[in-house]
Protein backbone atom coordinates (compact mmCIF):
# COMPACT_ATOMS: atom_id res chain seq x y z
CA UNK A 1 0.00 0.00 0.00
CA UNK A 2 2.99 2.19 1.19
CA UNK A 3 4.41 1.84 -2.95
CA UNK A 4 1.03 2.24 -4.40
CA UNK A 5 0.67 5.67 -2.45
CA UNK A 6 3.65 6.89 -3.50
CA UNK A 7 3.57 6.37 -7.33
CA UNK A 8 0.49 8.11 -6.89
CA UNK A 9 1.79 10.96 -5.53
CA UNK A 10 4.33 10.67 -8.30
CA UNK A 11 2.39 10.79 -11.02
CA UNK A 12 0.34 14.17 -9.79
CA UNK A 13 3.53 15.91 -9.24
CA UNK A 14 5.12 15.02 -12.82
CA UNK A 15 2.02 14.48 -14.90
CA UNK A 16 1.72 11.75 -17.95
CA UNK A 17 5.16 10.73 -19.51
CA UNK A 18 7.29 10.33 -15.81
CA UNK A 19 5.87 7.57 -14.41
CA UNK A 20 6.56 4.31 -14.86
CA UNK A 21 7.87 4.01 -18.03
CA UNK A 22 7.75 1.08 -20.55
CA UNK A 23 10.36 -0.98 -21.37
CA UNK A 24 11.00 1.11 -25.02
CA UNK A 25 10.43 4.50 -23.05
CA UNK A 26 12.20 6.62 -20.21
CA UNK A 27 11.77 9.78 -18.53
CA UNK A 28 12.22 13.49 -19.27
CA UNK A 29 15.02 14.19 -16.40
CA UNK A 30 14.07 17.69 -15.06
CA UNK A 31 15.87 20.94 -15.56
CA UNK A 32 15.87 21.90 -11.77
CA UNK A 33 17.77 22.34 -8.70
CA UNK A 34 19.74 18.77 -7.71
CA UNK A 35 21.09 17.42 -4.43
CA UNK A 36 23.63 15.55 -5.23
CA UNK A 37 24.73 13.41 -1.73
CA UNK A 38 26.44 9.24 -2.00
CA UNK A 39 27.55 9.16 2.02
CA UNK A 40 25.65 9.93 5.09
CA UNK A 41 22.12 10.96 6.21
CA UNK A 42 20.34 13.02 3.52
CA UNK A 43 18.03 15.61 4.53
CA UNK A 44 16.12 17.14 1.12
CA UNK A 45 14.40 20.54 1.53
CA UNK A 46 13.86 23.53 -0.09
CA UNK A 47 13.10 23.33 -3.70
CA UNK A 48 15.05 20.43 -4.89
CA UNK A 49 13.63 18.82 -8.19
CA UNK A 50 16.59 16.16 -8.70
CA UNK A 51 17.96 14.04 -6.39
CA UNK A 52 21.15 11.44 -7.27
CA UNK A 53 22.51 8.85 -4.62
CA UNK A 54 24.14 5.91 -4.19
CA UNK A 55 22.48 2.37 -5.78
CA UNK A 56 23.62 0.58 -2.85
CA UNK A 57 23.00 3.04 -0.02
CA UNK A 58 19.46 4.14 -0.78
CA UNK A 59 16.75 1.85 0.13
CA UNK A 60 13.72 1.72 -1.97
CA UNK A 61 11.41 2.98 0.75
CA UNK A 62 13.27 6.39 0.60
CA UNK A 63 13.44 6.51 -3.54
CA UNK A 64 9.17 6.06 -3.42
CA UNK A 65 9.06 8.76 -0.56
CA UNK A 66 11.57 11.06 -2.59
CA UNK A 67 8.71 10.38 -5.59
CA UNK A 68 5.78 10.60 -3.86
CA UNK A 69 7.31 14.75 -3.12
CA UNK A 70 7.70 15.21 -6.56
CA UNK A 71 11.80 14.97 -6.38
CA UNK A 72 12.98 12.86 -9.37
CA UNK A 73 15.41 10.04 -8.43
CA UNK A 74 18.91 9.28 -10.17
CA UNK A 75 21.31 6.38 -8.87
CA UNK A 76 24.71 6.56 -9.11
CA UNK A 77 26.40 3.26 -10.36
CA UNK A 78 29.82 3.04 -10.45
CA UNK A 79 30.58 1.51 -14.21
CA UNK A 80 34.48 2.09 -14.98
CA UNK A 81 35.94 1.24 -11.57
CA UNK A 82 35.07 -1.54 -8.86
CA UNK A 83 35.04 -0.37 -5.34
CA UNK A 84 35.78 -3.18 -2.76
CA UNK A 85 32.92 -2.30 -0.23
CA UNK A 86 30.27 -3.10 -2.68
CA UNK A 87 28.17 -6.30 -2.09
CA UNK A 88 28.77 -7.71 -5.48
CA UNK A 89 32.46 -7.23 -5.44
CA UNK A 90 33.62 -10.92 -4.90
CA UNK A 91 31.62 -11.58 -8.05
CA UNK A 92 34.10 -9.53 -10.37
CA UNK A 93 36.68 -11.75 -12.28
CA UNK A 94 40.16 -11.01 -10.91
CA UNK A 95 41.67 -9.91 -14.51
CA UNK A 96 39.28 -7.33 -15.51
CA UNK A 97 40.30 -5.36 -12.03
CA UNK A 98 42.92 -3.17 -13.29
CA UNK A 99 44.70 -0.43 -11.17
CA UNK A 100 43.84 1.37 -8.17
CA UNK A 101 41.83 4.43 -8.59
CA UNK A 102 44.30 7.59 -7.71
CA UNK A 103 42.88 9.29 -4.80
CA UNK A 104 40.37 6.41 -3.82
CA UNK A 105 41.55 4.08 -1.19
CA UNK A 106 39.86 0.81 -2.27
CA UNK A 107 38.53 1.06 -5.61
CA UNK A 108 40.40 -0.08 -8.89
CA UNK A 109 39.91 0.35 -12.66
CA UNK A 110 37.98 -2.24 -14.72
CA UNK A 111 38.87 -3.91 -17.97
CA UNK A 112 35.95 -1.84 -20.13
CA UNK A 113 37.30 -3.37 -23.24
CA UNK A 114 35.92 -7.17 -21.74
CA UNK A 115 33.11 -5.51 -20.43
CA UNK A 116 31.24 -8.95 -21.35
CA UNK A 117 33.12 -10.15 -18.63
CA UNK A 118 31.21 -8.56 -15.84
CA UNK A 119 28.12 -7.22 -18.17
CA UNK A 120 25.79 -9.61 -16.14
CA UNK A 121 26.98 -7.65 -12.71
CA UNK A 122 26.15 -4.51 -14.26
CA UNK A 123 22.77 -5.61 -15.62
CA UNK A 124 21.92 -6.60 -12.46
CA UNK A 125 22.87 -3.46 -10.78
CA UNK A 126 20.62 -1.50 -13.27
CA UNK A 127 17.86 -3.91 -12.50
CA UNK A 128 18.21 -2.96 -8.75
CA UNK A 129 18.39 0.59 -9.69
CA UNK A 130 14.67 0.28 -11.46
CA UNK A 131 13.63 -2.27 -8.77
CA UNK A 132 14.00 0.12 -5.93
CA UNK A 133 12.37 2.89 -7.89
CA UNK A 134 14.84 5.22 -9.24
CA UNK A 135 14.39 7.32 -12.78
CA UNK A 136 17.48 7.68 -13.99
CA UNK A 137 21.40 6.43 -13.84
CA UNK A 138 24.72 8.29 -13.56
CA UNK A 139 26.89 6.20 -14.90
CA UNK A 140 30.11 7.10 -13.20
CA UNK A 141 34.11 6.82 -14.41
CA UNK A 142 33.09 6.82 -18.24
CA UNK A 143 36.33 8.24 -19.03
CA UNK A 144 38.99 5.58 -18.17
CA UNK A 145 40.46 5.57 -21.33
CA UNK A 146 41.96 9.39 -20.55
CA UNK A 147 43.64 7.53 -17.34
CA UNK A 148 45.69 5.89 -19.91
CA UNK A 149 46.67 8.98 -21.75
CA UNK A 150 48.49 10.15 -17.80
CA UNK A 151 50.73 8.80 -15.87
CA UNK A 152 47.64 7.26 -13.85
CA UNK A 153 47.46 4.19 -16.07
CA UNK A 154 44.14 1.74 -15.45
CA UNK A 155 46.36 -0.99 -16.53
CA UNK A 156 44.66 -2.38 -19.73
CA UNK A 157 45.79 0.56 -22.18
CA UNK A 158 41.92 1.51 -22.66
CA UNK A 159 41.07 3.25 -26.15
CA UNK A 160 38.24 5.76 -26.93
CA UNK A 161 36.86 3.01 -29.19
CA UNK A 162 36.79 1.32 -26.27
CA UNK A 163 35.28 3.31 -24.19
CA UNK A 164 32.38 4.62 -26.64
CA UNK A 165 31.75 0.91 -27.36
CA UNK A 166 31.00 0.18 -23.65
CA UNK A 167 28.99 3.26 -22.57
CA UNK A 168 26.65 2.17 -26.06
CA UNK A 169 25.94 -0.60 -24.38
CA UNK A 170 25.15 1.10 -21.45
CA UNK A 171 22.94 3.49 -23.02
CA UNK A 172 21.25 0.43 -24.07
CA UNK A 173 20.85 -1.23 -20.86
CA UNK A 174 19.53 1.93 -18.89
CA UNK A 175 16.90 2.61 -22.07
CA UNK A 176 15.77 -0.97 -22.50
CA UNK A 177 14.70 -1.05 -18.77
CA UNK A 178 12.70 2.10 -19.03
CA UNK A 179 15.50 4.08 -17.32
CA UNK A 180 17.01 7.45 -18.43
CA UNK A 181 20.80 7.51 -18.37
CA UNK A 182 23.63 10.22 -18.61
CA UNK A 183 27.10 11.88 -19.42
CA UNK A 184 29.01 12.23 -16.40
CA UNK A 185 32.11 14.22 -17.37
CA UNK A 186 34.14 13.00 -20.58
CA UNK A 187 34.53 16.52 -22.55
CA UNK A 188 35.46 14.48 -25.92
CA UNK A 189 33.30 12.53 -26.07
CA UNK A 190 30.01 14.61 -26.39
CA UNK A 191 30.24 14.48 -30.02
CA UNK A 192 29.80 10.33 -29.57
CA UNK A 193 26.97 10.61 -26.91
CA UNK A 194 24.83 13.89 -27.36
CA UNK A 195 21.94 12.33 -29.34
CA UNK A 196 21.44 9.34 -27.00
CA UNK A 197 22.22 10.68 -23.72
CA UNK A 198 19.11 12.22 -21.32
CA UNK A 199 21.27 14.36 -19.29
CA UNK A 200 24.84 15.61 -18.44
CA UNK A 201 26.51 15.75 -14.55
CA UNK A 202 29.68 18.04 -14.83
CA UNK A 203 32.90 17.70 -12.03
CA UNK A 204 34.98 20.95 -11.84
CA UNK A 205 34.15 22.09 -15.50
CA UNK A 206 34.28 25.87 -14.12
CA UNK A 207 37.58 25.32 -12.72
CA UNK A 208 39.09 23.35 -15.61
CA UNK A 209 37.63 25.22 -18.36
CA UNK A 210 35.21 22.76 -19.90
CA UNK A 211 31.97 24.44 -19.65
CA UNK A 212 31.35 25.22 -23.51
CA UNK A 213 31.49 21.16 -24.47
CA UNK A 214 28.15 20.90 -22.69
CA UNK A 215 26.52 23.77 -24.51
CA UNK A 216 24.83 21.17 -26.54
CA UNK A 217 23.05 19.87 -24.19
CA UNK A 218 20.92 22.73 -22.86
CA UNK A 219 20.17 23.42 -26.81
CA UNK A 220 18.84 20.41 -27.06
CA UNK A 221 17.06 20.51 -23.83
CA UNK A 222 18.67 18.14 -21.89
CA UNK A 223 19.63 19.29 -18.25
CA UNK A 224 23.03 19.90 -17.23
CA UNK A 225 24.14 19.39 -13.68
CA UNK A 226 27.94 21.15 -13.16
CA UNK A 227 29.32 20.95 -9.70
CA UNK A 228 32.21 22.72 -8.06
CA UNK A 229 33.78 21.53 -4.98
CA UNK A 230 34.64 23.48 -1.31
CA UNK A 231 37.98 21.81 -1.19
CA UNK A 232 39.23 23.03 -4.65
CA UNK A 233 38.63 26.42 -3.74
CA UNK A 234 35.56 27.20 -5.58
CA UNK A 235 34.17 30.46 -5.53
CA UNK A 236 30.22 30.82 -5.76
CA UNK A 237 30.17 35.03 -6.76
CA UNK A 238 32.09 33.61 -9.64
CA UNK A 239 31.25 30.03 -10.47
CA UNK A 240 26.99 30.51 -10.20
CA UNK A 241 26.79 33.44 -12.87
CA UNK A 242 28.49 31.29 -15.37
CA UNK A 243 26.26 28.40 -14.48
CA UNK A 244 23.44 30.92 -15.18
CA UNK A 245 24.83 32.13 -17.84
CA UNK A 246 25.83 28.05 -19.70
CA UNK A 247 22.12 27.74 -18.46
CA UNK A 248 23.41 24.96 -16.09
CA UNK A 249 22.56 23.93 -13.04
CA UNK A 250 25.20 25.13 -10.53
CA UNK A 251 25.70 23.23 -7.42
CA UNK A 252 28.72 23.06 -5.04
CA UNK A 253 29.69 20.23 -2.97
CA UNK A 254 32.20 18.78 -0.78
CA UNK A 255 34.19 16.53 -2.66
CA UNK A 256 33.35 13.46 -0.04
CA UNK A 257 29.52 13.69 -0.95
CA UNK A 258 28.68 13.52 2.20
CA UNK A 259 26.91 16.49 3.74
CA UNK A 260 23.91 18.37 1.73
CA UNK A 261 25.33 20.77 -1.21
CA UNK A 262 24.26 24.27 -2.32
CA UNK A 263 22.82 25.17 -5.11
CA UNK A 264 23.67 28.50 -6.90
CA UNK A 265 20.27 30.99 -6.49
Amino acid sequence: MRAFVAVAGFVLQFSAGVGIAAADDWPTVPDGPLHWQLQGDIDVSGNIRVIDSDLFETTAEQVWEWRAAGIFPICYINVGAVEEWNEDYAQFPKDVIGNPYWGWEGENWLDISRFEQFAHIMEARFDLCRGKGFLAIEPDNIDAYEADTTNKKTGFNLTRSDQVRYIGWLIEQAHARGLAIGQKNAAELVPDLIDRMDFALLESSYRFGFMDAFLSYVQMNKPVFAIEYIEEGVNPDRFCPEARKYGFQGVIAHVELDRKPENCP
